[in-house]
């Protein structure tokens, strides 16, 4: 009963963990100043159905604004949904702060920890009260060859503006890679007593070589809106262009250290290397191949700078690697760089064998410190294949002997007839297992062709997705660059990969095969192209209609083809 009564608890306590919500929860920006706020994100998947309890939150942080809003996934016959609750807060005191865990139902968020400077502080000496103004500042300013560093541009105003246009960092004295984190994000903060907007911009710098690195000066330009009343109208509003200039960042570069081998050189903030199996447990058979997923991830690396998981070769192995999976996660602290390959491994020998451990040099920029990422070795049992088995022993097929039947003549002289049988059984079975041969490679030879047909017809649609896809990706682009030259070029070239049997031969026929809205916006196309007033075409509505009617039209195509394949084609 005890052991019946522990099964039952064990059971329960299984049941419990995977049925656990996973909850996971960033921020925008890290660090963070005192005197500015700055957004926490927690999500959840669809088991989560209770209310957040914020209220611990409120020991560190104050809490400005919250919103929540949920998605819908259906991937493959499966209905997931998510749910995120977005925070603005601003922090109570300066210092290494902590995001306490939240409950949420009966599950709970893990907790993380994010630094929050004293105060803010320019570096425009002419910003003191300034409307508008921007600073830049690089963490670190003192880095390896290779290493990463963030580039953080930051635009503070206290006034309304109409558009503003910054131009991308710049470098000078050396090679440098420069990655953009994710899009910009908004935030309020005070200055000197005075309320300004902050729209933040970040950047992921990688240098090449050693030595002096100078980013020059962002150049931004802004439209402020200026009131200007007269004597009709009292309200009345105009622009003015600003030109801002931030300071130049020098960077100190280190070389890689004489001890590191150059090949081996990944300097991360933290680097690690995980397997996994196309079967859990994973079952090894002779003959039978299984495949084996090695990931390295490293945060503040590129994928491209990861090295090759090779496993080293061994004789009870064979090993096909496939093409490696590259990924890169951009996010405010920097990029997180991500190797996937695929192994597939087929034992050659049945027994107790061993799979080589793999080991990954790095170096801890955190630590300044050499180590060493490592999967170990691991024994595995590899059972015997169908084809390693014993034969089952065969039955021989022993010929009768010849019936003798005695007829009787006279008494004294019996005469003795043998009576052979015929084999004429044999050759009818051998007739018959050569018919049904001769049908089954029928049958294969039918379904192959038609299997084939199947293929080619595939491979042409995914060929014609992919130019169509492309072409329409210029379309867009043509369009909203407002160039009516281009968008005509490119509206042609859309059309002969979308109608490939019968392209059309102008713009204008294009619009007659669409919906009339799009018509409309083709013939304002048209009207700029031969007119006076093509300087001052607007792309974006006839791309925001051509994009419509394209899904349409490639729908109904899809459906006129979806039916049935003839038998005998």
């Amino acid at each position: 009963m005890v052991k019946i009564i522990s099964l039952l608890f064990g059971i329960i306590f299984l049941s419990s963990n995977s049925l656990a919500a996973n909850i996971t929860v960033e921020v925008d920006r890290d660090p963070v100043s005192i005197d500015e706020s700055f957004k926490i994100f927690f999500f959840a998947d669809d088991r989560i159905t209770d209310t957040p309890d914020f209220s611990p939150l409120q020991q560190d942080f104050e809490i400005l604004s919250r919103t929540q809003s949920s998605s819908m996934k259906y991937i493959n016959g499966n209905l997931s949904k998510k749910t995120r609750w977005n925070l603005g807060v601003m922090a109570k005191r300066s210092g290494k702060l902590t995001i306490p865990s939240i409950a949420i139902g009966n599950d709970r968020s893990p907790s993380m920890s994010i630094t929050v400077n004293k105060s803010s502080s320019t570096n425009n000496a002419d910003s003191h009260n300034a409307e508008i103004f921007i600073e830049v500042d690089v963490t670190p300013g003192t880095l390896y060859v290779q290493q990463q560093t963030i580039y953080s541009v930051r635009f503070f105003r206290a006034v309304n503006i109409n558009a503003a246009g910054m131009s991308e960092p710049s470098i000078s004295g050396a090679e440098i890679v420069i990655e953009k984190l994710g899009d910009d994000s908004s935030y309020e903060t005070y200055r000197n007593g005075r309320r300004y907007v902050v729209i933040e911009r970040k950047y992921a710098l990688f240098p090449q070589q050693s030595g002096s690195i100078t980013i020059e000066p962002i150049t931004l330009d802004a439209q402020v809106t200026v009131t200007t009343p007269g004597v009709f109208d009292p309200f009345a509003q105009n622009t003015s262009t600003r030109r801002l200039k931030s300071n130049s960042i020098s960077l100190d570069v280190k070389p890689i250290p004489d001890s590191i081998h150059s090949n081996a050189w990944l300097p991360a903030s933290d680097l690690k290397i995980t397997e996994n199996w196309s079967q859990q447990p994973p079952v090894f058979i002779v003959g039978e191949p299984i495949t084996r997923t090695l990931t390295l991830k490293a945060d503040g690396l590129t994928a491209a700078q990861l090295p090759s998981l090779s496993m080293a070769d061994t004789p009870a192995f064979k090993s096909y690697p496939d093409q490696p999976r590259l990924n890169n996660k951009r996010g405010s602290r920097g990029i997180s760089g991500t190797r996937q390959e695929k192994i597939a491994l087929i034992p050659t020998q049945a027994g107790q064998l061993s799979l080589p451990e793999i080991q990954v040099n790095w170096w801890n920029i955190n630590s300044d410190t050499l180590e060493t990422a490592t999967l170990p070795a691991r024994t595995v049992q590899v059972q015997p294949g169908q084809s390693s088995q014993t034969p089952e022993p065969t039955t021989a097929i022993t010929q009768p002997e010849p019936a003798t039947i005695t007829t009787p003549t006279t008494p004294a002289t019996p005469q003795t007839v043998t009576v052979v049988k015929e084999e004429s059984g044999i050759y009818s079975t051998l007739s018959i297992l050569l018919g049904l041969g001769w049908l089954i490679t029928a049958i294969a030879w039918i379904i192959s062709k038609r299997n084939h047909k199947r293929i080619n017809n595939n491979t042409r649609q995914t060929t014609k997705m992919q130019h169509t896809t492309a072409s329409l990706k210029a379309v867009k682009k043509a369009c909203l660059s407002n160039n009516p030259q281009q968008s005509k070029i490119e509206l042609l070239n859309w059309a002969k990969d979308h109608w490939p049997e019968d392209p059309p031969a102008s713009i204008g026929e294009i619009g007659t095969r669409l919906d009339q809205a799009t018509q409309i916006e083709i013939e304002q196309l048209n009207q700029a192209l031969y007119g006076s007033d093509s300087n001052n075409w607007q792309g974006n509505d006839l791309w925001q209609q051509l994009s419509a009617a394209a899904k349409t039209t490639t729908k109904r195509q899809n459906k006129q083809k979806d039916v049935l394949e003839p038998l005998y084609p």
